[in-house]
């Protein structure tokens, strides 16, 4: 899996990085073609500073690039510790000493363009209206790509050969909601003021954090299992997410509490 940038970010990061030169199209002609160069520019940490100084960074380069840029960031800043913090409750944090392993899983090209590309699929969700038959009456249902019981149920629905990118996308919501909404599935959980757990929505599952976890580990296997056979490096990533799931999360969770803070609804259609 390569970095591949549109044309829009491959100028943004040009003429960030480089600043001693003035010929943009000449060096963006020479880089193109070259992962390596492209990666080590995306490394300058001038990228970071660009991105969270200026307003409506969106409208100048992709949710993509910006990811990226924000998990790269993470790395070097893991990297110059030795612990990780891990959330217990909605304000309780605790030091895990794995801050080395964190870092070196965000060096893997793979797993980390997997990452940048699955959380800027979050910056716009969508609904996709299904109508069916009961008897005499035609019905409607629509389905949300940002709710697990949801994309389940049209899992269920649809044929073998489809059913992978549903099973990778409720893998993905897993993923994404434990590491960057951690405290929506926390306030949606706790105990009322009765002390009675609140009951679910609509015949919706009201999921703890431990079952989201459970279920994108078992769903990341899934989408390993039903992903097609030519697309091997991407059963690879999908066997790690599973395996690695909870480790996965911290640079995600870092990136939501240093980064994205109270402004985490700005950036993502959530």
């Amino acid at each position: 899996m390569q970095i591949r940038l549109a044309e829009k970010d491959l100028d943004f990061v040009v003429r960030t990085v480089v600043t001693k030169r003035g010929d943009f199209e000449n060096i963006k002609g020479i880089i193109r073609d070259k992962p390596d160069l492209i990666n080590a520019l995306l490394d300058d940490p001038k990228l970071f500073q660009r991105i969270t100084n200026e307003e409506e960074i969106l409208i100048k380069i992709s949710p993509y690039l910006f990811f990226e840029i924000l998990l790269r960031q993470a790395r070097r800043e893991i990297q110059a510790r030795t612990y990780t913090y891990e959330k217990v409750g909605l304000t309780t944090s605790v030091p895990v000493f794995d801050a080395q392993k964190v870092s070196d899983f965000l060096k893997n090209d793979e797993i980390r363009i997997y990452l940048a590309d699955m959380l800027s699929s979050f910056a716009k969700t969508q609904s996709t209206v299904i109508y069916f038959k009961i008897g005499q009456k035609y019905y409607k249902r629509r389905y949300s790509d940002l709710d697990v019981d949801d994309l389940k149920e049209l899992s269920d629905l649809v044929e073998e050969e489809y059913k992978f990118p549903l099973y990778k996308r409720i893998a993905d919501v897993c993923l994404f909601l434990t590491g960057i909404f951690p405290e929506f599935i926390e306030l949606k959980t706790r105990y009322s003021y009765s002390r009675e757990r609140r009951p679910a929505v609509l015949g919706k599952e009201r999921r703890s954090l431990s079952k989201y976890i459970q279920e994108g580990q078992d769903f990341y296997r899934l989408a390993a299992d039903h992903c097609p056979s030519a697309r091997a490096q991407a059963i690879e990533v999908f066997k790690y997410l599973a395996d690695n799931f909870e480790f996965v999360r911290k640079p995600l969770l870092y990136i939501a509490d240093r980064y994205l803070c109270f402004q985490k609804h700005r950036w993502f259609d959530y």
